[in-house]
């Protein structure tokens, strides 16, 4: 189990730590916004902010996420970022 600070929010998941942060946001927390593109880190769609720098979520596992802030998308959208 693994604690993913997202949006303001805090996400319990059970996944293992080297998931990447990308199939834990969409298919684990049901967070779409994050796309999937290329899967090697080039085209940009699965960008995300980590503590407000922007990282490529298709290559960054979750491990690298933990007590660290989580900025999608959905947040734009949702007032909490």
């Amino acid at each position: 189990m693994s604690t993913l600070h997202v949006n303001g929010r805090e996400h319990t998941v059970d996944v293992a730590p080297d998931t990447p942060i990308l199939w834990a946001l969409r298919d684990t927390l049901g967070m779409t916004g994050t796309k999937f593109g290329c899967g090697a880190a080039l085209c940009g769609a699965c960008t995300v902010h980590l503590d407000g720098q922007a990282i490529r979520s298709c290559v960054t596992p979750i491990s690298a996420a933990q007590g660290r802030q989580i900025t999608t998308i959905e947040a734009a959208t949702d007032g909490s970022g």
